[in-house]
């Protein structure tokens, strides 16, 4: 069987990487992240024996190892320690100390901090790693190195709540907020984003990478298609979700050292989208790395398959 490519692997840690994301954001300690960190880490084994020797494959192997490595200890922490631990306030100062009396999250603990450590000077842009490091240290105890940590996620994020709010817990004065904001500072991509009720108690904001406009708009031709049921087009994936009120879906396109530019697609259907206007056939340089995850609007990014 011929070997596949670094970048077929790359893509299939970030799937997995992507589900465990969700998984532990709606539903805490969830029985099937381990396995998902373990398919994550096989595949990013696999993309590392290949041959490649672009910079930015490394960097996002980096990247994905201590993501992977970040989710393991906080499935632990969440599911067998019982404390907090999320990307809306971080978590607990010295919680491996004062709440892990058997230790078993010391060593996922250190093994976060490294990774961070190592995907940190991989990735000198987004803010992602930093933010990870700055919660592994505060788990352990090391005020000083998630305070850094966090004002570094601050320095490339400004925005990012959760960097903020931890360090506002850590008693450190965040940096002050953007006058305005721009575009990911490496690379460009269109960002899908819909926001929309999963049912009448959760809420569900999901954002999408993708490397093209046009490959945005062959993914809602897909996911827009006539309903099963009715023969008549839908609102997205479940019903009419997108007409409640606050119900989001938008097209937000990032190119290097320029503002965004952002379009209302859920304004522009009705039978189909109306795509007059928008740059579907514009090149999007430099692309963003295939299986490359970002931080942005306080969220983890993955990209579309």
């Amino acid at each position: 069987m011929p070997a596949q490519s670094p970048r077929i692997h790359l893509q299939q840690a970030g799937r997995s990487l992507a589900e465990c994301e969700f998984l532990l954001r709606q539903f805490s300690g969830e029985g099937a992240v381990p396995d998902l960190i373990a398919q994550a880490r096989h595949h990013c084994d696999q993309a590392e024996q290949e041959p490649h020797e672009d910079t930015e494959t490394a960097a996002t192997l980096a990247i994905l190892r201590a993501m992977a490595s970040t989710f393991a200890l906080r499935h632990v922490v969440l599911s067998d320690v019982c404390c907090d631990f999320d990307d809306s306030d971080g978590t607990l100062l010295n919680g491996l100390g004062k709440y892990d009396s058997k230790g078993v999250s010391r060593p996922l603990a250190e093994e976060a901090v490294l990774t961070a450590e190592a995907a940190l000077v991989a990735d000198p842009h987004d803010a992602l790693i930093p933010l990870y490091l700055g919660h592994a240290l505060t788990w352990t105890g090391d005020q000083d190195g998630a305070i850094a940590a966090y004002q570094e996620a601050l320095r490339r994020a400004p925005d990012d709540h959760c960097a903020r709010s931890a360090l506002s817990y850590l008693h450190a004065r965040p940096a002050k907020r953007p006058q305005s904001e721009t575009s990911h500072p490496r690379h460009a991509f269109a960002l899908l984003r819909c926001a929309y009720w999963i049912n009448n108690n959760e809420w569900e904001d999901a954002l999408v990478l993708f490397t093209s406009v046009a490959d945005v708009r062959t993914h809602l031709a897909a996911v827009l298609g006539p309903r099963p049921d009715s023969g008549s087009r839908s609102n997205y994936l479940i019903g009419e979700d997108l007409d409640d009120e606050g119900a989001e879906l938008a097209l937000h396109i990032h190119h290097p050292g320029r503002p965004i530019t952002r379009y209302d697609l859920n304004a522009r259907l009705r039978e189909d989208i109306d795509w007059t206007g928008v740059p579907v056939d514009e090149p999007l340089e430099p692309p963003l790395p295939p299986g490359r995850p970002l931080r942005l609007y306080s969220r983890v990014c993955f990209p579309h398959d």
